[in-house]
């Protein structure tokens, strides 16, 4: 039986990412690391040991989302017993899916939204491959929960997309894929992660890009107190 969500799904989810997000079969058979893994040419897997990279592991980490593929079993494999992994999502179907194949593994799976609060604080928190998907001012009000939810000299880490490079011949692919299903994507090809969060002067910020420039790493590294 399905589960009752606590939260009313907002609008742009039922609206636009319905035929994935509430849509249980499909989300299955895409949530699959080979099958990410070729349909990204790979970038499935580094992406993932891009966050890798910046997890300490007796970190207290919150994880805004749940993922497809083995990001999450990864991430939860890179912290020791003192480290802890909190996982949010506004869509109980998905928590309940991913809930059942990591059974074994102490995460905490938490129904909410993100975007109106964070209850608490973290060392680490990561943002994978959503803000591409929400609208302006949803995004805008979760990057500010997310610098807020940080502990003094926490981090948060973004993947995303990004303006591809002018010669990156996927561009006019990507652009189409974008009116069709994804259309707040290409605010971030418009404007910095860095520049959209309102209490950006709390943190220090760094920057990369990866495969001619499609994905984007942000770290937001918290300034201490």
């Amino acid at each position: 039986m399905a589960k009752t969500s606590k939260t009313k799904l907002p609008a742009y989810l039922t609206d636009i990412y319905s035929w994935l997000y509430l849509n249980p079969k499909l989300y299955n058979i895409l949530d699959n690391s080979i099958l990410l893994n070729i349909l990204t040419l790979g970038y499935h897997h580094l992406l993932t040991e891009e966050i890798k990279k910046e997890l300490s592991p007796h970190a207290k980490v919150l994880q805004i989302g749940v993922t497809l593929g083995n990001q999450i079993d990864q991430t939860y494999n890179s912290l020791n017993a003192l480290g802890s992994y909190t996982i949010v999502d506004i869509v109980p179907q998905l928590l309940e899916i991913k809930r059942e194949k990591h059974l074994e593994q102490h995460i905490t799976w938490t129904e909410g939204d993100a975007s109106k609060i964070i209850k608490d604080t973290y060392d680490t928190i990561i943002c994978p491959m959503l803000l591409h998907e929400l609208p302006p001012l949803t995004r805008t009000r979760l990057l500010e929960n997310i610098i807020n939810a940080l502990k003094p000299e926490g981090k948060a880490i973004f993947i995303d997309y990004h303006l591809p490079s002018s010669y990156n011949p996927l561009k006019y692919i990507i652009r189409a894929i974008n009116r069709l299903y994804q259309p707040f994507a290409e605010d971030l090809w418009k404007h910095s992660i860095r520049d959209l969060t309102p209490n950006a002067e709390l943190c220090t910020w760094s920057k990369q890009t990866l495969f001619g420039d499609i994905y984007q790493k942000v770290v937001a590294n918290k300034t201490a107190k």
